[in-house]
């Protein structure tokens, strides 16, 4: 469902938000941001990777195609090819204040507040220029919180979308499967065992009948996500397109170690050291 920003925080707005998020698994805030914010942190992303030999010594970038595909690399370490490839910047809410402030504003922290039932942190920080064209997982895959569930993920759109852009791809509802456990009886992804893992969760979307939608925004508009719901990136057709994105992971205040949380805004962030290479 799609809110009018404006109206978020009346009753009855507050009581279908909640609806949609259990019942959809996501929720969508049209022109949330204004083109000021948006253009800051856009700046702020040209002027690191352009000053990248300087600035960008601790911060990693993943490359998702092209001659340094599935690499980690640092970004004062990556040559154009890499830059010029698709790819996403690691954590620059550690280094970025702009970044901050988009992920942790204060009316978007109070709707993932109640959403998520305690103060979100940050906790990982995705920067893509281009769509990730990532196959269909789960966040908890890769990064699963302390409580089963209590992950929520925002999707800032920063500039106009297409479908040409690789947009993203979900399943509404999906987030009601059960979670898949690996053999070491958890749900964190053991890549040998990924295909066992598509097999059950598409088994699972055919009983349901769930059907695959597609998100196309616009700049300023919020695409926000359970931590079970099943997305990926669709192809990329024209490459000469941009599809500029934030993506933030939260987890609840109240299951990190208190003394790394940092209060921002309308709520928290972990701090930590980069990602190792």
């Amino acid at each position: 469902m799609t809110y009018d920003s404006n109206n978020l925080f009346s009753p009855d707005e507050k009581n279908n938000l909640l609806k949609n998020w259990q019942d959809e698994g996501f929720v969508v805030l049209k022109n949330f941001f204004g083109g000021e914010q948006l253009n800051a942190f856009d700046l702020d992303v040209q002027r690191i990777v352009s000053n990248r030999d300087s600035q960008g010594g601790h911060v990693t970038i993943d490359v998702l195609d092209g001659q340094f595909g599935g690499s980690r690399l640092r970004l004062n370490q990556a040559p154009e090819e890499a830059i010029n490839s698709t790819h996403k910047i690691n954590d620059l809410y550690l280094e970025s204040e702009s970044c901050r402030e988009l992920c942790l504003d204060k009316n978007l922290c109070r709707i993932l507040e109640i959403l998520l039932e305690d103060q979100p942190t940050v906790i990982n920080s995705l920067t893509f220029t281009k769509g990730s064209q990532q196959p269909h997982h789960f966040d908890t895959y890769y990064m699963p919180p302390p409580v089963q569930g209590m992950m929520i993920v925002s999707s800032i759109c920063l500039e106009d979308q297409t479908y040409d852009s690789g947009p993203l791809s979900y399943y509404p509802g999906s987030h009601k499967i059960n979670p898949y456990k690996f053999s070491h009886g958890e749900i964190h992804a053991v890549n040998e065992e990924m295909e066992q893992a598509t097999d059950f969760v598409m088994s699972e979307i055919s009983k349901r009948g769930l059907r695959e939608e597609t998100f196309i925004g616009n700049a300023g508009d919020v695409f926000i996500w359970h931590a079970q719901l099943y997305h990926g990136g669709k192809p990329i057709l024209d490459h000469g397109q941009t599809r500029k994105t934030l993506v933030t992971h939260y987890w609840r205040r109240q299951d990190l170690d208190q003394a790394k949380v940092m209060p921002l805004g309308g709520g928290n962030y972990l701090v930590r050291e980069h990602q190792s290479v």
